[in-house]
């Protein structure tokens, strides 16, 4: 387990709100999913890159689209055999 130092960190009521009801979404301590965020926001911080989550999702989401569209058409025999994969994936590799 890593080392865990303990500091001070000050949110705004609706902040704290929205972390409290993702922690409970999640069945995760609230702390957790502090670390989780900072995990993933501080690596593009320190490269000065702004998380723009829009965009983020847009991209994923027209991705995620563009390639459904591009198995339907290229082996639909295939796709939903992937989507069971992609979710067993998304559930095994990532707890989700």
């Amino acid at each position: 387990m890593t080392k865990l130092i303990q500091c001070g960190l000050s949110v705004s009521p609706p902040q704290y709100e929205r972390i409290k009801r993702l922690a409970q979404q999640h069945g995760r301590r609230q702390s957790e999913c502090i670390r989780s965020m900072i995990d993933f926001a501080l690596p593009l911080f320190e490269l000065g890159q702004k998380v723009d989550f829009a965009r983020l999702i847009t991209m994923l989401e027209f991705n995620t689209l563009a390639l459904d569209t591009l198995v339907q058409r290229a082996a639909p025999e295939e796709a939903d055999r992937l989507l069971d994969l992609a979710i067993e994936h998304a559930q095994t590799y990532h707890g989700a």
